[in-house]
């Protein structure tokens, strides 16, 4: 098996699982695929690199061959649009940010994927896709009622801090979705202990353009009203809804961590973030659920390991906690000619027994079998207390499941981005996010009257998303 790294060279795994029972049994059909080699394009992330140490034993068992090829995540989404719309086919399977499913499936860019699920001679019994939590599965792959990719993994954003540094200074952090971790005590939190001097800033925040969809985004939610959630920045008949006290406040508060930061740090990414807190330079720093292990508590760095405390994102001035939900699918290219081969290797990976057996190297769980298992208590209790709020809080539609995302996400980026560094303040921000969103959605003929092939607005029903997942089509 080869890696092509974010680098741009390859690596070899070393085949050291060869001799582990088979995860699943290959069918009489699957052996037509021996010496098939399949390219697949992921994000360079801990979560991805879990499963692919598995991969030598996939490719012994089946004898396909797997390339993979590691973006970073900044560049992901444009090499994998680069890819589509050559329609060449040599990617064959994609690793698909939830937040761009709309924009490749309204293109055509992936196969729907429920005709293999439900083949027998490509898909185990045993592999029981209703063993995927509802929202997870379908907020994860469904796009007009389709199923087009399966979760690795998902759950929400959040903070992690040094429980140990807390300690020193005279306090307790609360609990994961305690709602006494507010916005407020997080920020004095972060002033205890914030000491530039001895190499120890309070907070480090992820203020560069590109990812202030992702890491801005929760504090937007968080700064709703009970009344007002629902209409965070999208309302009704898709009428843009950003320009408002809420926006102002919550922009406002997400730079104030710029007090924390260092002077030069306007364009950090997760990457320059999380560095600084693995070398133990910052109390705390933005987390994704899926990073924890990889990140945090991969046993390789002794100065944060097992002294992590891992939160949700601070509940906001009025009591609301933000219902993030973050997650990655396999899908299959609607070019390959390799679909049931892709297949063969995306059903083997999202496997029961393959989830389970990648959490300990930081992977995380989308099925309810591993959410319960002993191996998610003993080895990453932090995803415990997120099941519950995996199954009835999230909310897939915190970043509109529509192709305009990525543009909507961008505006948030590069006007955030300015009052970050003082050129705008956050009022004039919240104006020009409106307007110029209002024109990406006018554009894209949201506003035609009588219109009514539109995508469906769902997230004040997330019924839609607890739909049994062997019932979407």
């Amino acid at each position: 098996m080869s890696i092509i790294t974010k680098y741009g060279f390859a690596a070899t795994i070393a085949a050291s699982f060869v001799s582990v029972t088979p995860v699943m049994a290959q069918t009489e059909y699957q052996k037509k695929f021996e010496g098939v080699e399949l390219n697949v394009m992921n994000p360079a992330f801990p979560q991805f690199a879990a499963l692919w140490k598995f991969l030598p034993e996939f490719e012994e068992q089946y004898g396909i061959k797997i390339n993979v090829d590691e973006i970073p995540f900044d560049q992901l989404r444009q090499k994998s649009l680069v890819e589509m719309q050559q329609g060449t086919g040599r990617v064959d399977v994609f690793a698909v940010d939830v937040m761009w499913l709309a924009e490749y499936a309204a293109a055509g860019f992936l196969a729907p994927v429920k005709q293999y699920v439900d083949n027998p001679e490509l898909t185990a019994e045993g592999y029981d896709i209703d063993d995927f939590l509802p929202r997870v599965l379908s907020g994860t792959g469904v796009y007009n009622d389709t199923l087009y990719t399966i979760p690795i993994g998902a759950g929400p954003v959040g903070t992690t801090f040094r429980g140990d540094v807390a300690e020193a200074a005279g306090f307790t952090l609360p609990e994961k979705f305690d709602d006494s971790f507010t916005t407020e005590y997080m920020y004095e939190a972060a002033s205890k202990v914030h000491n530039p001097e001895n190499g120890m800033i309070g907070f480090a925040n992820v203020p560069g353009r590109w990812f202030w969809g992702v890491t801005y985004l929760p504090y937007l939610y968080a700064f709703q009203t009970p009344e007002t959630k629902g209409d965070e920045y999208v309302g009704e008949d898709w009428k843009i809804t950003i320009n408002n006290q809420h926006t102002i406040d919550s922009i406002d508060y997400y730079v104030s961590l710029k007090d924390f930061m260092p002077a030069d740090s306007a364009n950090w990414g997760i990457g320059e973030a999380t560095q600084l807190y693995q070398s133990g330079g910052a109390f705390g720093v933005w987390n994704y659920q899926d990073f924890i292990t990889g990140f945090f508590e991969d046993g390789g760095n002794a100065t944060i390991n097992g002294k992590n405390k891992h939160l949700h994102t601070p509940a906001g001035p009025h009591g609301v906690i933000d219902p993030w939900f973050g997650s990655w699918g396999m899908g299959i290219s609607v070019d390959t000619e390799k679909k049931e081969a892709a297949w063969t290797f995306i059903q083997w990976l999202t496997s029961k027994a393959i989830q389970e057996r990648a959490i300990e190297f930081g992977a995380g769980p989308s099925r309810h079998s591993t959410y319960k298992s002993e191996t998610v208590a003993e080895i990453a209790p932090w995803w415990t207390d997120t099941y519950e709020f995996m199954l009835t809080e999230t909310n897939p539609d915190e970043r509109i499941r529509t192709p305009e995302w990525a543009e909507i996400s961008d505006i948030m980026g590069e006007e955030g981005n300015r009052v970050w560094i003082g050129e705008i303040d956050a009022a004039e921000a919240a104006a020009n996010m409106e307007k110029k969103m209002t024109n990406v959605m006018r554009r894209g003929g949201y506003f035609i009257p009588g219109r009514t092939d539109l995508p469906k607005q769902l997230w004040r029903d997330l019924t839609y998303y607890d739909r049994l997942p062997s019932e979407w089509n």
